[in-house]
């Protein structure tokens, strides 16, 4: 029979433990166990358009007070940053997850960082592709900077490259600026995303801005436009199909070439647009400006280069043009004079 001292002993030992200030080893939680290292990926050669891109862990939607102020970039400017880790050369940058250069992961998604100026070292491709730093577009979207994804494969399998421009007019490929796995930096002519069921699509960087439009002076339109010969046995014979220098040999092509604007160069319905000019009186024109019919039909619309008035009371002007059925020229015309007239006036944006 248990002494009396005992059994007081475990009367005060279930009192203390309902009150729970007694230690009880079955009461501790289990210990954590200690997590499991995650193999180091690995980066291998691989066939054109299938190249693994495997990438580290992160959370793609972390946002942080730097990355939702994010510095801006222009599409010549991310070219030429692209440009520093010495693509397709012996000095280019070698692919790897865990390396940096400049404070940006030397893999496809910190090589894209760095040329869009992100945070440090960089978000993943998944990251990228988010709302957080792009949108999608269409692939007739694409101009120079903007982005083709994969995020939807595997850490071994997505990939990002900066498209740079077309290959040919059918859009049947294009060079792109890429960080690849058994490489570094390349660039080369690529087709992703352009095959039907592709997991590959077209992006823009939120931070991304268009060039601004480089200026031209009045005298340099005016040189341009003597440099196709007007009016002279050595004019450039006119032609919607072939062009001179890279600009289409008809009249909005002529325009296109004195102003500077991209080759081959915008029809005549897109010359009067905002991104290209502005309307201004006939009485305001200057050397340089433009006259153009843009409402009529495709064989009767023409733009001409304002040269000079011909006379005091300006009932007519000195035109620079090229013409249908002779080239270009330089002649006397009344385009924008007459009531009911379809040309208008115009100042390119680009003029100064």
């Amino acid at each position: 029979m248990p002494s009396a001292r005992i059994r007081r002993a475990g009367t005060a030992t279930a009192l203390l433990a309902t009150a729970g200030l007694v230690w009880a080893p079955a009461a501790l939680a289990a210990p954590t166990p200690a997590p499991t290292p995650t193999p180091a990926a690995t980066s291998t050669p691989a066939p054109e358009d299938t190249t693994p891109n495997p990438e580290p862990s992160q959370d793609p939607t972390l946002d942080t007070v730097t990355t939702l102020a994010q510095a801006t970039v222009t599409r010549s400017e991310m070219i030429d940053r692209a440009k520093t880790w010495h693509p397709h050369t012996s000095s280019r940058i070698p692919y790897s997850q865990s390396k940096t250069h400049g404070g940006y992961r030397t893999d496809c998604s910190g090589f894209v960082s760095m040329t869009l100026k992100l945070p440090k070292p960089g978000p993943i491709t998944v990251g990228l592709a988010s709302a957080t730093y792009s949108k999608r577009i269409t692939l007739a979207q694409l101009k120079k900077g903007d982005l083709i994804i994969d995020a939807i494969g595997t850490n071994t399998t997505r990939h990002v490259v900066i498209f740079e421009k077309w290959t040919d007019a059918k859009r049947t490929a294009y060079w792109a600026y890429e960080q690849r796995g058994g490489y570094g930096t390349d660039h080369r002519v690529r087709s992703y995303g352009l095959s039907s069921g592709s997991e590959y699509k077209p992006y823009r960087p939120l931070n991304l801005r268009d060039d601004p439009p480089a200026t031209v002076t009045r005298a340099t339109v005016i040189s341009r436009a003597l440099s196709w010969k007007p009016a002279t046995a050595q004019r450039v014979p006119y032609s919607q199909a072939k062009t001179k220098s890279g600009y289409r040999t008809d009249g909005s092509g002529y325009v296109s070439m004195t102003l500077g604007l991209a080759k081959p160069g915008p029809v005549t319905t897109d010359l009067v647009k905002a991104a290209y000019s502005r309307p201004i009186a006939m009485s305001a024109l200057l050397q340089g400006d433009l006259v153009i019919d843009a409402i009529g039909g495709k064989t009767a619309r023409a733009a001409v280069i304002f040269d000079k008035w011909a006379d005091a009371g300006h009932t007519s002007y000195w035109a620079y043009q090229q013409r249908a059925g002779y080239g270009t020229d330089h002649r006397i015309v009344r385009h924008g004079l007459t009531a009911g007239t379809q040309f208008k006036a115009y100042r390119p944006v680009k003029i100064r």
